[in-house]
């Protein structure tokens, strides 16, 4: 095993990564635009247009849910298109070449571009929170499992998102399509699972699969734990994912994301000539 030497601390080599990621996003309008009104739109899209309930049924665990699954979306989203398009300029421009000459540890700026991006999901999925809150969603007390179980779905869902935008950067060499590419794949993940495994229902066949597929799964762990499947029907059948079996697949999913992502940053970004 081969022990990469460095002149300035882990730590540090993160924290600029990091740094430099944030300066460039915050003059991204589109970024900014996908972390806060990308969401938050689809909430009062679905609220107002796709919600079909009798007169006087409470809306508040509707738009609960609703506020979980856009967070979720807005999340991966932001973090698929921060991340590929960051890791595909890189690329293109072979800035790669210049940083391979320099003591850096691949896994420190991995880590850096990680925090950038996790940064912004994190942002996107609580504005999105904040607005269903604010417009009557109907939250569960937030207990310490409930923290944790929020805490862990998010952050492998953003794990999962930035290993795939890392294999996304690898075919796709043109920055500027990865917004494009993100928002489309969010939208197609959330529909094919049935909005996020929220309305199995919708599948014709496999409905099974919204507890093992990461996009639904997470969604409906932070649902399960969060607003209660009793309060909200159409989450089940299939069961609800509220054992602890189903947070050990998600942290599966999440470990081997790490695996892929820290692979391709050593091979790809740091093992080239």
């Amino acid at each position: 095993m081969t022990t990469v030497r460095t002149s300035v601390p882990w730590m540090a080599q993160t924290r600029t990564f990091a740094r430099r990621q944030l300066q460039q996003l915050r003059r991204n309008k589109m970024i900014v635009f996908l972390t806060v009104a990308w969401p938050v739109l689809w909430y009062f899209l679905t609220i107002e247009f796709f919600v079909d309930l009798p007169p006087g049924t409470d809306l508040g665990p509707m738009k609960a849910v609703n506020g979980i699954n856009y967070g979720l979306f807005g999340a991966f989203t932001v973090t698929v298109a921060v991340f590929a398009g960051a890791f595909a300029r890189d690329l293109e421009g072979n800035r790669y070449r210049k940083l391979r000459s320099m003591p850096i540890a691949p896994t420190a700026d991995l880590a850096g571009r990680f925090v950038a991006g996790a940064v912004l999901g994190v942002a996107s999925y609580l504005v999105t929170i904040l607005v269903a809150y604010a417009h009557g969603g109907a939250f569960g007390p937030l207990t310490i499992e409930t923290v944790a179980i929020l805490a862990l779905t998010l952050g492998s869902f953003c794990l999962i998102a930035m290993a795939l935008a890392m294999m996304i950067a690898l075919v796709v060499t043109k920055p500027e399509q990865m917004t494009t590419i993100a928002i489309v794949m969010a939208l197609m993940a959330y529909f094919v699972t049935g909005f996020n495994g929220s309305s199995p229902e919708m599948l014709a066949e496999g409905a099974e699969m919204v507890n093992y597929l990461p996009n639904s799964l997470a969604t409906r762990l932070q649902i399960a734990h969060w607003v209660g499947a009793e309060n909200f029907g159409s989450m089940t059948p299939p069961e609800a994912p509220d054992s602890i079996e189903y947070v050990g697949i998600l942290l599966g999913y999440a470990t081997a994301s790490l695996a892929v992502s820290i692979a391709v940053i050593r091979r790809i970004a740091y093992g080239g000539d």
